[in-house]
């Protein structure tokens, strides 16, 4: 019996510990001084041509709002014959 009721104590003594651990917070990073940027002369920099990349076709949209071409694409329903029914 007081085997289980140490193993009882420990348990619920970690248990209190790791909750209060859990409220204790970020401990915060102290802030170092750093230093002002000194303020050169600006060197006007010349605009490079940008590139264009191409632009993707969605052929989905196309195919998939045309009815005519669902309709003539469509695959056949299958009959199934449902072998619950019947002479058994």
């Amino acid at each position: 019996m007081t085997q289980k009721v140490r193993f009882i104590f420990t348990l619920i003594l970690t248990l209190l510990f790791m909750g209060l651990s859990g409220c204790a917070g970020a401990t915060p990073v102290p802030v170092t001084p750093t230093e002002e940027p000194v303020e050169e002369e600006s060197v006007p920099i010349p605009e490079l041509a940008t590139v264009s990349e191409p632009v993707e076709v969605n052929n989905c949209l196309e195919c998939h709002t045309d009815k005519d071409q669902l309709i003539s694409t469509a695959k056949a329903e299958e009959v199934i014959v449902s072998e619950n029914e019947g002479e058994g």
